[in-house]
């Protein structure tokens, strides 16, 4: 397909890498030469400096023959502007990048004026995706399907956990609870394990159920951690104020720390419900005395990613706190892992999964629809959830057992109705059914690429 992208910040650098490796013909537009030149020598596609609003430069890029086009420019007004221009010169789709929250709030009202297939936020998605973490904080790493029926939630064994030293199907046998742990990270190896797999300490899992569920078996083995009651966020930017509305709204308690004294006055006049502090951060005397030692959660959200893993780093030594940690950079996220601090969030990876979710989807032929799609252990594996909408033979209605499975794929829920399977070898796929597929070194559109 052809895809224009519109902007070559970090979001679209690394859309047109991603897209291009999955066979798509890219072009990039932005309007600084410099911030082309490094993805022309890095990356197999078109670039060309120049206004993405103006008709001959989306002409010269080929957006009038486009099957997709999207904008993520740092305006929002821009990117709406350029995919007002991109469908009226015959783009297919168009994907606007919208982060003031005013804007935000109403493009549900106006999208379909616009022409917009589709609005991102890089921010929201990073603060659902925390708030999600907060309300589960046993997790490193949330995701969820059909609408919350099942969560796939990543979790590192630590030396006293229980089922490090069982195989899985030991662990299985024990705990009578609905759960299937369906990848497991050890070290630089990804790996999709089979019942006689047995886990060790420092292995990261990802668990496959329902949040009743996972809360039984997270009680069971004795890691459950009691909800989070307060919030200490450090950074009042556009995440800052998007999660702590979330978090307000479910009850907990808000104290921001912002350096910026009228970012302070609007956040105050935007959340009377918080406590907004003016101050410095990376002051510890000053965590100290807003009460960082006793807050149940503490997350780094500054815009520059080494304050981040220092002001993390002291949470983590000076508190309980579940601590998480926004991260932009690739190259940052092992070093804060070896660091010890296992729940990072990236923006960036965030919105670039929710992109690819829709590419792929429209490349679908079949009767089996992409719902959703997330990068797990480090982007390496992939969790998809495809809805069933026609009969797709040697899948549907075959029990599982005898159906073909290409290798490091593995089906760890169907949603029948209101109804989650963690299926074993007897259970089988129906049409009308969602069903979470994860899989290793591959890529799918379509739910019938999962047949060897």
């Amino acid at each position: 397909m052809k895809v224009v992208i519109i902007g070559n910040g970090k979001v679209g650098s690394s859309l047109s890498s991603l897209l291009a490796r999955e066979g798509h013909d890219v072009t990039v537009i932005d309007n600084k030469a410099e911030a082309l030149k490094k993805t022309q020598y890095t990356q197999d596609i078109m670039c060309i400096e120049g206004n993405g609003a103006t008709v001959d430069t989306q002409k010269e890029a080929g957006a009038d023959k486009a099957g997709l086009v999207i904008a993520c420019t740092a305006h929002d007004e821009l990117n709406i502007l350029c995919c007002l221009v991109a469908k009226k010169l015959g783009a297919q789709k168009t994907i606007s990048r919208v982060r003031n929250p005013e804007y935000f709030r109403q493009m549900d009202l106006i999208r379909d004026d616009l022409g917009l297939s589709m609005v991102i936020n890089p921010e929201w998605i990073a603060a659902e995706e925390i708030s999600r973490i907060l309300i589960f904080p046993a997790a490193a790493k949330v995701e969820v399907f059909e609408k919350g029926k099942v969560e796939l939630v990543e979790h590192k064994l630590s030396d006293n956990s229980p089922i490090c030293g069982m195989s899985l199907a030991e662990i299985y046998k024990r705990h009578k609870i609905k759960f299937l742990i369906c990848a497991v990270q050890r070290n630089s190896n990804i790996l999709i394990p089979g019942g006689d797999f047995i886990l060790r300490s420092g292995d990261r899992i990802n668990i496959a159920a329902s949040h009743n569920d996972l809360e039984k078996f997270f009680m069971q083995i004795g890691m459950f951690i009691n909800k989070v009651k307060t919030v200490m966020i450090i950074g009042g930017g556009r995440v800052c104020y998007y999660l702590a509305s979330l978090l307000i709204n479910v009850g907990m308690k808000v104290k921001i720390v912002e350096k910026n004294l009228e970012r302070c006055k609007e956040l105050a006049e935007k959340l009377p419900k918080a406590s907004i502090i003016n101050g410095d951060g990376t002051d510890q005397e000053l965590l100290m005395e807003e009460g960082i030692a006793e807050a149940d959660s503490f997350v780094a959200l500054t815009g520059i990613d080494e304050e981040n893993i220092l002001i993390s780093m002291f949470a983590k030594k000076s508190s309980n706190a579940k601590v998480i940690v926004k991260i932009n950079r690739d190259n940052y996220s092992d070093l804060a892992a070896e660091l010890g601090l296992d729940c990072l969030i990236s923006p960036k990876y965030l919105t670039t999964s929710s992109i690819l979710s829709y590419v792929r989807s429209l490349k679908n032929t079949s009767g089996s629809n992409i719902e959703s799609l997330y990068h797990l252990v480090g982007n390496q594996v992939e969790a998809i959830e495809f809805r069933v909408g026609t009969r797709i033979p040697d899948l549907v209605g075959i029990p599982l057992k005898d159906v073909k499975l290409k290798r490091d794929i593995l089906i760890c829920a169907i949603i029948r109705k209101r109804h989650v399977i963690i299926p074993n070898g007897n259970d089988s796929i129906e049409i009308g059914d969602s069903v979470v597929v994860i899989s290793k070194e591959h890529q799918f559109s379509e739910i019938e690429d999962i047949l060897d």
